[in-house]
């Protein structure tokens, strides 16, 4: 037998042909149609006289020119670049805040070059202190050498609080916007860059899942 979530999915199916069916769980299920077009109709949404889709972007084409050639500028305050949001088997999206979901490993993982890790006297499973000119946390790391030496990566959908049925409030893993800074932004649409976050890293004295803002 299908699992109840496909069983819903093909009975929409069906419903393209039959009016209504009902599923396993007794529920009815229907067919939601948001709009119906034709292949013939797909140029319609080109609004430009010669129905050709502009690829020259004068702003674009400005910011292209001002390209330098060489190496990023690195402030030696901050010497290593934080993709913040790796999306991994083990995350999920803030909308679910009960951490009971996450059944194996560790939540907020920083992951590391052995080489970088090394370098900072620091091994499998230790802790690490994250700064950047906003806020300062602490994570547990792994090594992994699909990150190139001076890149390290936190997981998207950690750092939530959630209360339980006693009161108590459950926090784990890290807040990736307490480290980000709107400052450093693109230009053109205003998204901060998370995956460029220059960050200074040192081996955690006293570990703690405590986070500070400067």
């Amino acid at each position: 037998t299908w699992p109840l979530a496909a069983s819903r999915i093909f009975n929409l199916f069906d419903s393209q042909t039959q009016p209504l069916r009902c599923g396993q769980d007794g529920l009815a299920a229907c067919l939601l149609i948001f709009a119906l077009s034709k292949y013939s109709d797909s140029w319609k949404a080109v609004r430009l006289p010669d129905n050709k889709v502009n690829l020259c972007i004068e702003e674009m084409l400005a910011e292209l020119e001002s390209l330098d050639s060489k190496l990023p500028h690195k402030d030696p305050l901050y010497p290593f670049i934080l993709s913040s949001g790796e999306r991994r088997n083990d995350t999920s999206n803030t909308s679910i805040r009960n951490p009971d979901w996450h059944k194996k490993g560790d939540f907020g993982i920083l992951r590391i070059h052995p080489h970088d890790a090394g370098a900072l006297g620091c091994g499998e499973g230790d802790w690490i202190t994250l700064t950047t000119p906003r806020g300062s946390v602490q994570a547990p790391i792994e090594l992994t050498d699909e990150l190139q030496s001076g890149h390290v990566s936190l997981p998207n959908g950690h750092g939530i609080d959630y209360r339980r049925a006693d009161g108590t409030l459950d926090r784990r893993g890290v807040s990736l916007n307490e480290l980000t800074n709107t400052a450093d932004r693109d230009p053109f649409v205003g998204t901060p860059w998370h995956k460029y976050v220059p960050v200074r890293l040192e081996k955690a004295i006293n570990p703690t899942n405590e986070r500070s803002v400067a």
